[in-house]
């Protein structure tokens, strides 16, 4: 009944009438339902909404501290309880913490540093699977700090771990740049003056956008992003830019509205917005949607693997969403799917093989027993068997009923 009423109140943004039973959860039954993480993550963004819900800095302050607190323990908790999470995800959540509201937690906290500290160390615990956003980050610090020769030392590393990709390659490359005489800072400073004498000049707050963005100054490039679009009128890349800003900045429903207004702009998206956009809609519960815009990314380009990734993905929410903590014969059909999506996925994109195969090897355990065939009429071995029952009727694609375990 706890988690019920918190978990309700919370996805309503009821704050302060979820905290009494997220407490309770969280000292009695801190895994409830799955033995995993969630109540303690639930727990940073419930008083992280306390802070913003109230003007009073002090209670705003006490509240961050309380989510600090919560941030930095909770893994030694979770270990303590047996409970499952993830190293790497923690980082990154105690480093957009930080970055959010960094302004507001004392220096002096134990286990807290810098945000880009902590996307540093989860860079270390998982170079694949770290955004370039966070790596941009952690460069960015050893720049401001004038630090040159470990910025170039974690960029090696980057580089020996990351090359292939793309996108790290130009961050790398607009970095060196800059270690190598650029001055970006000087940039913003001066576009910020220029701001001072005319405050209500939408070209220079657009290019003061553009650098924040470009620098990773995300809160500041968060508040210039609400009066440019209060502003309107603006150019589909600075719709797009803001968009990518919102999802990275963790508010998934703006973000997808914000390429809507990029495609009335005139934007041509592209397979990365849409597969954002996919992104935005599985943040916010909407699989049916979320695999719509992956298969856009798909359509716009072929050897997007990373879209047949998330559609895996999506397949294996479906079955947590679907079948609970009670698995049916007919829920292990699903994570076959998900199965047929991984196995794309590094086919038409070998980098993503490593990634895939992990996966793979997870929901494997899903394959049919002897008993499960005997029971399922519709399922023989090889034959195909389409996934179109009851909670999973949206999926409508077919899979191949595998070989029993």
């Amino acid at each position: 009944m706890h988690y019920s009423l918190y978990y309700e109140n919370l996805k309503n943004e009821n704050y302060a009438d979820a905290r009494p039973d997220l407490r309770w959860v969280l000292d009695n039954a801190p895994g409830f339902p799955k033995n995993d993480d969630r109540n303690f993550e639930r727990a940073v963004e419930l008083y992280a909404g306390l802070a913003e819900q109230t003007d009073d800095q002090a209670t705003q302050r006490a509240y961050i501290d309380t989510a600090a607190t919560i941030l930095r323990t909770a893994p030694e908790k979770m270990e303590a309880a047996g409970l499952s999470y993830d190293k790497y995800k923690w980082e990154i959540e105690k480093g957009r913490f930080l970055q959010m509201h960094g302004d507001m937690v004392p220096s002096e906290v134990e286990g807290l540093k810098s945000a880009p500290y902590h996307y540093e160390k989860a860079f270390e615990l998982a170079p694949d699977r770290i955004d370039p956003y966070y790596i941009n980050q952690v460069i960015q610090r050893y720049a401001e700090a004038n630090k040159q020769n470990e910025a170039l030392e974690f960029m090696n590393k980057v580089q020996a771990k990351r090359g292939s990709d793309e996108d790290v390659q130009k961050i790398l490359s607009s970095a060196r740049e800059d270690i190598f005489g650029k001055n970006p800072q000087a940039q913003i400073d001066f576009l910020k003056k220029q701001l001072e004498n005319n405050p209500g000049d939408l070209e220079t707050q657009k290019k003061l956008f553009k650098a924040l963005t470009d620098q990773g100054y995300i809160q500041e490039a968060s508040q210039l992003a609400e009066k440019l679009l209060q502003a309107g009128d603006l150019p589909a890349e600075t719709y797009r830019s803001i968009a990518q800003m919102q999802l990275t900045d963790g508010r998934p429903t703006q973000a997808f509205s914000t390429y809507e207004k990029a495609m009335a702009a005139g934007a041509e998206l592209n397979a990365t917005d849409y597969f954002n956009m996919g992104t935005a809609k599985r943040r916010t519960g909407d699989l049916p949607q979320a695999r719509r815009y992956y298969r856009k990314a798909i359509s716009a380009q072929s050897d997007f693997g990373k879209a047949y990734m998330a559609i895996g993905d999506v397949y294996v929410s479906a079955v947590s969403e679907c079948g609970g903590s009670k698995m049916s014969r007919k829920d292990k059909a699903v994570y076959w799917l998900a199965l047929d999506m991984y196995q794309r996925a590094k086919q038409v994109d070998p980098s993503l093989e490593q990634q895939a195969n992990n996966n793979i090897r997870t929901y494997s355990q899903y394959m049919p027993t002897q008993e499960d065939i005997f029971y399922v009429d519709e399922w023989e071995v090889g034959q195909s068997v389409r996934i179109d029952y009851g909670c999973y009727s949206w999926i409508n694609e077919t899979t191949t009923v595998r070989d029993p375990a």
